[in-house]
């Protein structure tokens, strides 16, 4: 350009008017991300973080002492954590235990084969098991099966009559009930009648007409001997009850009410036992159902990293596969397990690019090209950690309050960034600025910058996003969940933290086992047996005598049993004679005497054998003896 124009276009610059600078951002810009201060509040106002809305809140012996270190006076963050800290009764209440995993050794493939082998046949044998223990029992229901003719329409009303109870809530809510009525026999009866039925459904007796009450006894004493005492006791009570000429009063029900919910009781212990097995872990009904929301978990740094910028997110594959991530910095918590291979990996990672390697905290063994390692001291009293001089100069004063007195023990070429009183509480390590990448690597004595309550103190938030920044803002957290894609059944249950529940599992099974009973033997099928009703005997036995016109031997058979049970009855030996003994009935029945006698002679005479008269009718005669004797005092159930 010429001196002339240079002169024309500086003086075109001066004449013309000023332009004022953009105060609105360019379209489709982002805005800026909140001041650490106010990300904090923004994410303790959510409802989840139950420690800062809930005054009545439990916190742990290892959460109380953020209290000491003055978490509870950021009431603009957590309102409630105040009063929760003063909460020292819900404190002692809970234990807050670190989780625990199974470690097992290294295997190689011919183990890890044959621990797939045992867990398909373990799996098929429980599968075989359930499958026949649910055929078996419907095949001994099945065993005995009656043949019942169908009832008339006459039959209905009996039938309705003759219908037994067999629900055991059913039967107990009746004995209450006539309990409450004043009817204790009965209800006794019904009380003892459920604890019949319910341990008929355990398979320990089997309710029949012909057996006794010594029979169910005799049976509970071989199959239940726990229980035999008081059952016993039961039994003799109700057998006084049922036979006895005493008065049954409230006092006898109740002691017989008691024993029968005891046994019943104690016949689901074990499966109340079981239960309790899989509650062990439970807490009780404190409101502390989400770890991670708790002052101890990582849901509040996740959340307020991002609010910050960052994006954040927990790491599932193995470390060992990290060359396959796109993420520029990585985390190391201490639940991350890692091997020789799990380093190797990292070691590549950090050769092949800008990246970043947090380590916080954790019983790490480190590898030397991380060139620090983690001293670990005792709980010490409040200590503040401040930035080195260099850290002091880009980021200001900051003051960093955390529980731990733990500390990094670092070489000459690392760099402190923050300090406490015994030593570096962070330093880092960058590899030479000549080279082709730059990486780094970030030690922290402890991993409590990443807890939740820790961003309600001091500048511990504002000191996170400083650390964390240098390294990118695409990050993965490697802790507990990492790893959980597991190659073999060993690593699923280490890595799933599941052995546990696997013990409780076993337990159960065991528990289940001694409750029902494992067969040890190769089963035998019941054969089937089929039994007639009795009614159809007797049916039968009376078509016999009709085919062989036998009424003459009919009549002998009931003449000569009602002559003997009156003469019990009336004649109070066989010496009194037959005349004496139709007055007898003929008085107690009202009909007349020589009825009754003739009825009398005409039985005596068939059990002679003396031949019947012409136009004797034998079976009419046979059932006019059978309602002497239904009048005279019952027919002992014989018609």
């Amino acid at each position: 350009m010429t001196a002339p124009a240079l002169l024309a276009a500086l003086a075109v610059a001066a004449l013309a008017p000023a332009v004022p600078p953009a105060t609105a951002d360019p379209p489709g810009s982002a805005a800026p991300p909140p001041e650490p201060a106010q990300a904090v509040r923004q994410v303790f106002a959510g409802k989840r973080f139950l420690f800062c809305h809930e005054p009545s809140y439990p916190l742990t012996a290892g959460e109380k002492r953020w209290c000491d270190l003055g978490a509870g006076n950021n009431t603009q963050a957590c309102p409630a954590l105040r009063d929760a800290c003063n909460n020292d009764a819900l404190a002692k209440q809970l234990e807050l235990r670190e989780p625990f995993s199974i470690h097992l050794p290294e295997v190689g493939l011919p183990v890890r084969l044959l621990l797939w082998i045992l867990l398909g046949l373990g799996v098929g044998m429980l599968i075989f098991a359930l499958v026949r223990h649910f055929l078996d029992r419907k095949a001994k229901e099945d065993v005995v099966a009656t043949r019942v003719p169908d009832a008339g329409p006459d039959d209905a009303a009996a039938a309705l009559a003759r219908q037994v109870e067999t629900d055991v809530q059913r039967l107990l809510e009746r004995a209450r009930a006539r309990a409450a009525a004043g009817d204790f026999r009965e209800a006794m009866g019904d009380a003892y009648a459920a604890l019949l039925r319910r341990l008929e459904g355990a398979g320990v007796v089997r309710i029949e007409p012909h057996q006794t009450n010594g029979d169910y006894l005799r049976s509970v004493r071989g199959e239940r001997p726990t229980i035999a005492g008081r059952m016993e006791e039961v039994v003799d009570a109700v057998e006084g009850a049922q036979f006895g000429d005493k008065d049954v009063t409230a006092r006898g029900f109740d002691g017989v009410w008691t024993r029968v919910l005891t046994i019943l009781a104690q016949r689901i212990g074990l499966l109340l036992l079981a239960g309790g097995l899989l509650l062990l872990t439970s807490t009780c009904g404190l409101p502390r159902d989400d770890w991670e929301h708790s002052p101890s978990g990582r849901a509040g740094v996740i959340a307020y990293l991002g609010k910050r910028g960052f994006k954040v997110h927990e790491r599932l594959l193995s470390v060992a596969k990290i060359n396959e991530s796109t993420v520029d910095e990585l985390v190391l918590l201490p639940g991350a397990r890692l091997g020789k291979e799990e380093w190797s990996a990292l070691a590549r990672w950090m050769a092949t690019g800008e990246h970043a390697l947090v380590i916080a905290g954790g019983r790490h063994h480190l590898p030397d090209w991380v060139g620090m390692r983690i001293v670990e001291r005792p709980a010490t009293a409040s200590e503040p950690v401040v930035p080195s001089d260099a850290a002091a100069k880009r980021w200001g004063p900051l003051q960093v309050r955390v529980p731990e007195g733990n500390y990094v023990e670092c070489g000459a070429e690392d760099r402190p960034l923050l300090r406490r009183k015994h030593g570096p509480y962070a330093a880092q390590r960058r590899s030479d600025e000549e080279g082709e990448f730059e990486n780094r690597v970030l030690v922290l004595a402890d991993d409590f910058l990443f807890r939740n309550a820790s961003l309600l103190l001091a500048d511990n938030a504002v000191a996170l996003d400083h650390l964390l920044r240098d390294g990118g803002t695409s990050i993965e957290l490697a802790g507990d969940l990492t790893g959980l894609v597991s190659t073999n059944p060993v690593q699923s249950v280490q890595r799933g933290r599941l052995g546990p529940a696997m013990l409780q599992l076993l337990a159960f099974v065991v528990l289940l086992f001694a409750h029902k009973g494992a067969r040890f033997g190769r089963p035998v099928h019941a054969e089937r047996v089929e039994r007639r009703a009795f009614a159809e005997h007797v049916r039968a036995l009376g078509l016999h005598y009709a085919r062989a016109r036998a009424e003459r031997q009919a009549l002998a058979h009931v003449g000569q049993y009602a002559i003997e049970r009156l003469r019990e009855r009336f004649g109070r030996g066989a010496s009194r004679s037959l005349s004496g003994l139709a007055e007898a009935v003929a008085t107690r029945t009202g009909r007349p005497v020589g009825e009754v006698m003739r009825l009398l002679l005409e039985a005596r005479d068939a059990s002679k054998g003396v031949p019947a008269d012409k136009g004797a009718r034998d079976l009419e005669t046979a059932a006019e003896i059978t309602r002497l004797l239904a009048q005279t005092g019952g027919s002992g159930g014989h018609t």
